[in-house]
């Protein structure tokens, strides 16, 4: 009876089985069976070499738990959107078009000035503080003729970009600020048509397009805002259409409503220059708010992924355990019944048999508690940088806006 020389080394030892009995095929009236048939006068080696086809356990399946384990964590939680806000780190390429009501009834008064004046502010100071990187753009509608029915068609068609789609240049921004006065109709419909074109080719994964429509009133030159808005933002480019309305009636604001709505953005009225202001320091406290949340939700995670990795890890390193007990007490019984039968060459091969069985197991558990104790490490380690990671991400997002 022929038989391979077994493994020496712990990775063999690890790759040989499973054995013919191994398992849940054990029967121990069937191994005694198999080794009756083993030539008598065994040598400690050649016995050893019977046994292992016969009983060596499969330990493979958790070894390559070990070995692909990833002891890496990193957290997926999303980042606040600080697009809202003026002010804010750029995860990916933003692009920002505004889109201008320059009718006539800009050019009326409210607490604290003109409102296209108020406008104008608003939207300098917004784009002021948009994140490095940003994109912005200025597109103005309504700024042709007059307000008169005789100059609507003129009017109604006029809308045009003042600013193209670029990086932030406050000289050149403030110029463009200052290339049209409030004169006409409001062709809301046809400016956020237009913007489709402007932010064209503006797409993908990496790319956030945002429109804010600055109005004080709704449509007036018979298009449809709210299937324009719904058009935009259900386009490739997934523009979201946001409103900030300036001292609008109760009905502007319904409409005004449902064209951000559409668009999948927010409305907001500002009247003055102190709702403004508030409006802001509301966008900041959301903000701080919605980061110190994240910071709580992603040291969870970080948590989270340390639990699933480690008791992968753990359920690995005790199935091997089981399993080198479990063959190395097979592995003995079997030597005492060779050698009760008389198929051993003397008690000396005996005693030697004994130590190459008890060598295997403590191989096969060194190494495991070993890789489990180094990994189990590994693991704990980056899920602790992880999370002070995102504390002090947190913290500093929290500051920043601690206006």
């Amino acid at each position: 009876m022929e038989v391979k020389q077994a493994a020496t080394d712990v990775e063999g030892m690890l790759r040989e089985g499973p054995g013919k009995y191994a398992g849940d095929k054990y029967d121990e009236e069937k191994v005694k069976a198999e080794l009756d048939k083993l030539p008598d006068n065994l040598t400690a080696d050649e016995a050893y070499n019977y046994l292992i086809p016969l009983l060596a356990e499969d330990y493979k399946p958790h070894v390559k738990v070990y070995d692909s384990l990833d002891p890496t964590i990193k957290t997926n939680v999303k980042t606040p959107d600080g697009v809202n806000a003026p002010e804010g780190e750029l995860p990916k390429q933003v692009n920002v078009e505004i889109l201008l009501d320059a009718s006539g009834s800009m050019a009326g008064r409210v607490s604290g000035g003109v409102k296209m004046d108020l406008a104008k502010e608003a939207i300098r100071d917004f784009v002021s503080k948009l994140p490095e990187g940003a994109q912005v753009a200025l597109r103005v509608y309504g700024h042709k003729g007059s307000n008169q029915e005789k100059d609507k068609e003129i009017s109604c068609k006029s809308t045009e970009v003042v600013y193209p789609l670029g990086a932030y240049d406050k000289a050149t921004f403030q110029k463009s600020l200052g290339k049209f006065r409030p004169t006409g109709w409001t062709p809301l419909a046809a400016a956020i048509e237009q913007a489709k074109n402007d932010l064209s080719g503006n797409t993908g994964e990496n790319v956030e397009n945002i429109i804010y429509v600055v109005s004080d009133g709704i449509e007036t030159c018979g298009g449809d805002p709210v299937k324009a808005a719904k058009e935009l933002h259900e386009s490739e480019i997934q523009a979201i259409v946001n409103i900030i309305g300036f001292d609008v009636d109760n009905e502007g604001q319904r409409a005004l409503k449902k064209v951000a709505e559409a668009g999948g953005g927010k409305y907001t009225t500002v009247n003055t220059g102190e709702d403004l202001r508030k409006h802001l320091e509301e966008e900041y406290d959301r903000l701080r708010e919605e980061w110190y949340i994240w910071g709580l939700d992603s040291s969870w995670d970080a948590q989270i992924q340390w639990g699933d990795k480690w008791e992968e890890l753990y359920n690995a390193e005790q199935v091997i355990l089981d399993k080198y007990t479990r063959e190395r007490d097979r592995m003995l019984a079997a030597k005492d019944y060779l050698h009760s039968s008389g198929k051993l060459q003397n008690d000396d091969v005996e005693s030697e048999l004994d130590d190459k069985i008890w060598n295997r197991s403590n191989l096969i558990s060194d190494y495991s508690r070993e890789t489990y104790l180094k990994l189990s490490d590994m693991l704990r380690k980056a899920r602790d940088d992880e999370q002070e990671r995102v504390k002090k991400k947190a913290e500093e997002m929290e500051k920043k806006y601690d206006q």
